[in-house]
């Protein structure tokens, strides 16, 4: 119940901000938005079962989302849960090799108490990543994509096919304002202190590519942002 309420108050804050101007999520400290090529985005919010999510010239194409699968048992006063969904897609730009994602978020609950009153936990950080992808750039190796709950926030990594890996974190943050969500509004792919992609997640959705990238990392982390816009952080809760 306390996750709801915060959850509410967090998506009341979202709309009270929205109703005097789009929100939008707040860049990490050092990067500003003349470091990086902004696209708006399509196909996130709202969003329609299978259909492509598009930003600029890159097109996440052939979507294949799975339903989202939930089991829970019960013996006495416990329970166990788990909620699953998988996605996959092929992202494309003109003039660079296309790259294949494959996905699978997936969450672990406990609950004691009787089923009406019962006491529920997240057990997902310590059964393996909330999200786990595959990412292959065309003529590659697969990469590693995964996003983990550590404590309220996620934390991952992103390997790429020219031997460096980086990290993911989220954001919480709205921009021109103080307040701070407990969903993510965002997330960074960040090089040590570098920023190098932003994934606005709020309303239709925004990505920040640093403009020092060449094209080829440019569509690969292109890829891994369509990842965490599809990405659900509340799976479940």
């Amino acid at each position: 119940m306390h996750a709801i309420r915060l959850a509410l108050i967090s998506s009341s804050l979202a709309a009270a901000l929205s109703a005097c101007a789009p929100a939008r999520v707040r860049l990490p400290e050092g990067f500003v938005a003349h470091d990086a090529v902004v696209y708006e985005v399509s196909g996130h919010s709202p969003r329609r079962f299978n259909q492509p999510v598009q930003f600029g010239p890159y097109s996440a194409q052939a979507m294949r989302e799975g339903s989202t699968f939930a089991w829970s048992v019960s013996l006495n006063t416990l329970g166990v849960g788990r909620t699953a969904k998988p996605y996959a897609y092929t992202l494309t730009a003109p003039g660079q090799a296309p790259v294949e994602v494959q996905c699978r978020m997936r969450a672990w609950t406990a609950g004691v108490g009787p089923e009406s009153q019962r006491t529920t936990a997240d057990l997902t950080a310590l059964a393996g990543p909330l999200l786990a992808c595959g990412v292959r750039p065309d003529g590659h190796d697969v990469q590693l994509l995964d996003v983990a709950r550590e404590g309220g926030r996620l934390r991952g990594r992103l390997s790429a096919p020219w031997g460096r890996e980086y990290a993911v974190r989220d954001l919480h943050g709205y921009e021109g304002t103080p307040i701070t969500g407990v969903i993510p509004t965002g997330y960074v792919i960040a090089d040590g202190s570098r920023t190098l992609a932003v994934v606005d997640v709020l309303n239709q959705g925004r990505v920040h590519l640093d403009r020092r990238l060449d094209d080829r990392q440019r569509t690969y982390f292109a890829a891994a942002a369509a990842a965490l816009l599809l990405l659900d952080p509340e799976l479940g809760e």
